[in-house]
């Protein structure tokens, strides 16, 4: 008899179970905040009793979507079932220790090449262009309930993993599906663009324009980084969510191949967000330094001085294109 597939053993778990906790990874973006916000609006039409928590609160930046009233940042019950959306490894989940505390069966659906498959049931499928597009394809396999709240949380999540149909993870099931949330719930993409990508805050409109006086590219020009540091953070207070696409500009030059945004998000702890073109592989970049990702988008985290970490970065970067020289001179 051959074994139940990981989208059978996630729909018999869900089918079998009634208290759930759904969690995400820290930072949340808007494949996160869309995926736990789609799934537990639709456990609950189902009468499941759900948690969605996100322990620092909703970023600003997805406040609009209907429903996320739901979603809040401590536990009141004990869940039989923890379903952790979009986070690649345990240690990011962030959930308060003690909803683990019952020994829930904790269940993990993501699409990063770099999960770990920490959960007792795993749906991990890397080759997805966001976590979004699992919990769209498990909610129409499983027979549960899509309205225009869901289908809103669905779209905003494949959307913002694919830079809005951008990025070269767009795919042919992408587009079908936006297109279906579109004409069958009567969503507004030109709305949601518009709250996700287009509005800002006025300070980070002003911290970007000094994060970028900060731009340098390295003498080969195939690689290019800015930084953000404590005194710019304290002096703009901007939230976090709201810089994470800065690190765009960085690979937005013509010919450059890896873009890099350092920041530092204490005295002696900096994040490094990845981007590339089609020819690196940033998450095997950023997994040198602990970290990991996606193809052409990858994160870490390193402890130590901003200056210091980049150095090393910068340095290990500079030696990666110079053994890789000859490859990279024949993509020109």
């Amino acid at each position: 008899m051959s074994q139940p597939s990981a989208w059978d053993q996630v729909i018999s778990t869900i089918n079998k179970h009634h208290r759930f906790t759904l969690g995400c990874h820290l930072h949340p973006d808007g494949d996160a905040i869309g995926s736990l916000l789609a799934l537990g609006l639709s456990l609950e039409k189902t009468g499941k009793q759900v948690e969605m928590i996100v322990p620092d609160g909703v970023p600003a930046t997805y406040q609009f979507l209907p429903g996320i009233q739901r979603v809040v940042q401590q536990p009141t019950s004990r869940p039989e079932v923890v379903i952790s959306v979009d986070c690649a490894e345990r240690s990011r989940l962030q959930l308060p220790e003690e909803i683990f505390t019952g020994e829930p069966l904790l269940v993990n659906i993501d699409h990063h090449i770099s999960n770990d498959l920490f959960g007792q049931v795993n749906l991990v499928l890397p080759d997805a262009s966001a976590t979004g597009q699992l919990i769209f394809k498990l909610l129409e396999k499983g027979a549960y309930p899509i309205d225009p709240a869901i289908a809103s949380a669905l779209y905003t999540a494949i959307a913002t993993d694919t830079g809005f149909f951008r990025y070269s993870n767009t795919t042919g099931e992408v587009l079908s599906m936006a297109s279906k949330l579109v004409e069958e719930y009567q969503i507004s993409p030109s709305q949601i663009a518009e709250r996700v990508y287009e509005e800002k805050s006025y300070a980070s409109i002003r911290l970007l324009g000094e994060v970028l006086s900060t731009l340098q590219i390295s003498g080969n020009r195939r690689y290019s980084w800015m930084y953000l540091n404590q005194e710019m953070i304290r002096k703009y207070k901007v939230e976090m969510e709201e810089i994470e696409n800065y690190v765009n500009y960085t690979n937005s030059i013509r010919g450059v191949e890896v873009g890099l945004f350092f920041k530092e998000i204490k005295p002696d702890e900096v994040k490094i967000s990845w981007r590339s073109k089609a020819s690196v592989d940033v998450s095997r970049l950023a997994a040198h330094f602990g970290g990991g990702g996606h193809l052409r988008a990858a994160g870490c985290s390193m402890k130590g001085s901003l200056p210091a970490v980049m150095e090393e970065v910068l340095s290990f970067l500079s030696k990666y294109f110079e053994e890789h020289k000859d490859r990279m001179d024949g993509r020109r």
